[in-house]
């Protein structure tokens, strides 16, 4: 090795004298300060619709961009404290507190974007007032509903959803194993509670569906879950296409634009048969969700982003990957990015969302104005377990009405001395 870097001066010696000029080789095809590493989760690199935008800009700006798929948090955290992984890591928000305790992602500075990104859109990325991750887009749920079959929502009350006649499909299947609070929490806040009580930086790790507006809840749920149809993802979909009404994300627009076939159970429970055919964008409706309690709905949103690993600090390359990080906080990356047909994403940038095409995607971000970021605690998978077994319980009438009453609180006395315990 010493003799080739030898070899090497020896011949930069003589090609200065040969031509009287000062010649340096060029390392551009290797040079680690101008190459910036970003693993992506998506296994197909066909699917991946970020980074080529980004690569494309990284060519005026001299640099490249080495993209490494398939890699998930869990490789992440294992990678970093290794010397290895890569500079930036994109996911989802609810990855961060995980991130941040394994001490592999360092706080970032977004410096003149700070104002375009909303409070509570920070708050998914923040842990101990620190903003960790750079976000670059949002999904939340809404009222969704077929336009020309259904009456507009506006201003109906949840009675008068269930009562309709094609009635409100369930998020999940009744009997499964499944349960989801995810889409029952803007009916749940509706009551005046939250998953974790909040204060000025965001989620504490209080959990919040306690007290008598959790037993509100729960006799609500108790009440009004037999009303419902039920919601399997198959079942939600042809059950909209015929004129009912359900809370779901963007994520189902593409299969309102296919046909379905399959079996309803009622409220009743009975089964119906149900085919449904393929719905025009514009047939396709997106509105408020209505409070079930009297208070504000809110549900969750889920938020995506960039962190920067701990190791960027120092590393030749650092400035580099902080102009990745505030390009794609840009409202030009982000705008590109929402606008790919069929993309379903909502810009977390505010001006790239004030310029959103589609008509529906701006409908869910403007029905999730009032959203809270999903907590992104270590422990979560425990809490939706828990939460979401109790929901199912007094949704399926598995729970006697003298039991309703403290049932909630119950549950969740337990699941907070699983908290604390962690």
């Amino acid at each position: 090795m010493i003799l080739r870097k030898r070899s090497l001066a020896t011949a930069l010696v003589l090609a200065v004298a040969a031509s009287g000029a000062i010649v340096a080789p060029s390392f551009a095809a290797v040079n680690p300060a101008k190459t910036v590493t970003i693993w992506v989760g998506v296994a197909d690199a066909t699917k991946d619709q970020q980074t080529p935008i980004i690569k494309e800009w990284a060519k005026s700006q001299g640099l490249t961009i080495n993209v490494v798929y398939n890699k998930g948090r869990a490789d992440f955290i294992k990678a970093v404290p290794e010397g290895k992984g890569p500079d930036l890591m994109v996911g989802a928000h609810d990855w961060t507190g995980q991130l941040v305790s394994s001490g592999t992602v360092a706080p970032i500075v977004v410096g003149s974007l700070n104002t375009k990104f909303s409070k509570t859109m920070k708050s998914g990325f923040t842990v101990g007032g620190k903003l960790y991750g750079m976000p670059i887009y949002t999904e939340n749920i809404a009222l969704v509903y077929n336009k020309s079959k259904a009456k507009d929502p506006k201003g109906m009350t949840w009675e008068q959803l269930l009562a309709s006649p094609r009635g409100v499909t369930l998020p999940f299947t009744r009997g499964g194993t499944g349960n989801d609070p995810y889409h029952m929490s803007p009916i749940a806040t509706s009551f005046g509670i939250s998953m974790f009580t909040r204060n000025s930086s965001g989620w504490t790790t209080t959990v919040g569906y306690t007290g008598s507006a959790a037993d509100r809840y729960a006799a609500w749920l108790a009440t009004n879950g037999p009303k419902f149809v039920d919601g399997g993802w198959d079942q939600m979909v042809c059950n909209i296409q015929n004129g009912g009404y359900a809370i779901t994300g963007p994520w189902i627009m593409g299969s309102l634009k296919s046909k379905s076939s399959t079996k309803l159970i009622l409220a009743d429970g009975t089964k119906q048969d149900c085919t449904g055919a393929a719905m025009t964008a514009d047939e396709i409706g997106v509105t408020t969700i209505p409070s079930a309690g009297g208070k504000v709905a809110r549900q969750f949103s889920g938020q995506y982003g960039y962190w920067q690993s701990v190791k960027v600090a120092g590393a030749k390359n650092a400035v580099n990957v902080g102009k990745v990080l505030r390009f794609v906080g840009s409202a030009d990356f982000q705008g590109e990015f929402a606008n790919i047909k069929g993309a379903e994403r909502i810009p977390a940038n505010a001006d790239a969302l004030a310029k959103l095409d589609d008509k529906q995607l701006a409908a869910f971000g403007a029905a999730g104005q009032n959203a809270y970021p999903m907590p992104s605690y270590p422990f979560m998978d425990s809490v939706w377990s828990k939460i979401g077994a109790a929901e199912k319980a007094l949704v399926e009438g598995k729970v006697a009405s003298s039991d309703i009453s403290g049932y909630m609180d119950k549950a969740m006395k337990a699941l907070q001395s699983t908290i604390d315990a962690d």
